[in-house]
């Protein structure tokens, strides 16, 4: 081997100009690799860490639908599907606390809904997480208050952004803030409800994101009757038994009999049957009035370890299956939804980019090595010539090619390291909350992986590879004796 070694570098000086050409392809690709990878990693790293430390846990429960479910609701196509509730609440979250590594859990009810102030007919949308604010405090620490408090347990009011206060009071055309009145308009099982509520407190979050714009805390009480999720829409009227019979007389001779002389008690009871509807329909708008207090959305929970969340997930499904119980768990990917999938689109984008840059150097690389070959057939024919067999000159421009692989790849990750290091010192500023996340932060810091390192260099070397096979083919059906003539 160390004679192939010598061969090798002796053939690449000889060849300066070639070996050049394949030697920058080689460094380029390195370079594109480390530093693309290390802004995928720096923005996947990013986003997990906002969404898990902010808003999705370690891990997401809810209803199984048609439709993928995500914390802003159910992800339908072509037009609103509203979120189902999650069955056997209670014992959902029991099997779930007593899971091996599990730290704390909350649940939530996620809404969309209109907020207007009372002396206006303007509305300003927002998306509401209903929250039982002890229980979710303990879950995400995500906000500080700029103006007014935070919810607490037994509180009726909304949580605002300072973005969304901004908004509003262009919206409303009129400043908002801790104190008002504001009337908050949901659509759910019931159709259009309306309460209004105060807002609690302004916050600043810590990590803003384009969902921050809109998202809005308020009360789960608040939340579950202005979307329907209330008692009057479970539960039957309770009606009893002599208020039955009364309903199912027919007219008024069924009630009062054909005589025109009333009976006693037909008279007694004929202002009963006047007021059944009545009364019913009363216990069904007072029901109508009061929140489900079991009916919850999702279930987050936060893990001693985040790298259990897969064990955990999976044993929460199988659970589940055997429970006969129409739930799913997932992960933060599963939490996110659609902000999650945009950096698994990015990624795809930049793989297939990768892809196609990896195919025209392989094709570049290849020509040119096939252009080597053709100059060093006599060469070639020699050696064969002096017994050299096919191994050894298989051997000999596999060697020659892992030498410059080697050699330039190297140059190309410190010209990637160097140019991290220098994005990293400048210190490029997000412009917008979306590159905030991508950015891992307000300022690009990006962060090599070693993992990423190894794949780059190992990926750069099978392409050398694959483009020095066809040449290689080439260079063994030269015969000697015909090599040696042209020479």
């Amino acid at each position: 081997m160390p004679v192939l070694v010598r061969i090798a570098f002796r053939n690449l000086l000889e060849h300066k100009a070639k070996s050049l050409i394949i030697g920058i392809l080689l460094a380029l690709g390195v370079v594109i690799l480390i530093v693309g990878n290390s802004f995928m990693d720096t923005a996947a790293k990013g986003v997990k860490d906002t969404f898990i430390g902010n808003y999705t846990g370690d891990v997401f429960i809810h209803a199984t639908a048609k439709y993928p479910v995500s914390l802003f609701g159910v992800q339908a196509a072509g037009g609103q599907e509203s979120t189902p509730n999650l069955p056997y609440y209670d014992k959902v979250v029991e099997k779930l606390k007593s899971i091996r590594g599990v730290k704390s859990t909350a649940g939530q009810v996620t809404g969309f809904g209109l907020v207007s102030p009372r002396d206006s007919d303007k509305q300003g949308f927002s998306l509401l997480f209903g929250i039982e604010p002890d229980k979710y405090y303990e879950l995400f620490d995500n906000a500080t208050v700029v103006e007014g408090r935070m919810l607490r347990s037994g509180d009726e009011g909304i949580l605002i952004s300072k973005k969304q206060a901004e908004r509003y009071a262009k919206e409303f055309e009129k400043d908002v803030k801790a104190g008002d009145e504001v009337l908050l308009t949901g659509m759910g099982k019931g159709g259009f409800k309306i309460r209004a509520v105060p807002i609690v407190g302004i916050i600043q979050y810590k990590s803003e994101t384009e969902a921050t714009d809109f998202i809005s805390y308020v009360d789960v009480t608040t939340l579950r009757i202005i979307m329907g999720m209330t008692l009057g829409n479970d539960e039957d009227t309770p009606i009893t038994e002599e208020q039955k019979s009364l309903l199912a007389m027919s007219d008024e001779d069924d009630l009062f009999g054909a005589e025109e002389i009333v009976a006693p008690s037909a008279a007694k009871n004929a202002p009963v049957a006047a007021n059944v509807a009545a009364a019913a329909a009363g216990t069904v708008a007072k029901k109508a009035s009061v929140a489900d207090s079991g009916a919850w959305h999702f279930e987050l929970a936060r893990l001693e370890n985040p790298n259990d969340a897969p064990r955990v997930v999976a044993e929460l499904n199988q659970w589940f299956a055997s429970e006969g119980i129409n739930a799913s768990a997932g992960d933060w990917k599963a939490a996110a939804g659609p902000f999650a999938q945009s950096i698994d689109v990015v990624r795809i984008v930049f793989n297939i980019a990768i892809i196609i840059v990896a195919v025209v150097a392989v094709i570049i690389m290849m020509n040119t090595l096939v252009i080597s070959v053709i100059e060093r057939t006599g060469e070639i024919g020699t050696m064969r010539a002096l017994g050299a067999q096919k191994g050894f000159v298989r051997k000999m421009f596999l060697v020659e090619t892992l030498t410059i692989a080697s050699v330039f790849g190297l140059i190309g990750m410190l010209l990637a390291f160097a140019i991290i290091g220098v994005l990293n010192a400048i210190g490029i500023q997000a412009s917008n909350p979306f590159l905030e996340i991508l950015f891992a932060g307000k300022t690009l810091k990006a962060a090599v992986n070693p993992l990423s390192v190894i794949n780059s260099l190992v990926l750069v070397g099978i392409v050398a590879v694959l483009a020095h096979l066809y040449p290689v083919s080439l260079a063994l059906k030269i015969q000697p004796v015909r090599a040696m003539q042209t020479e």
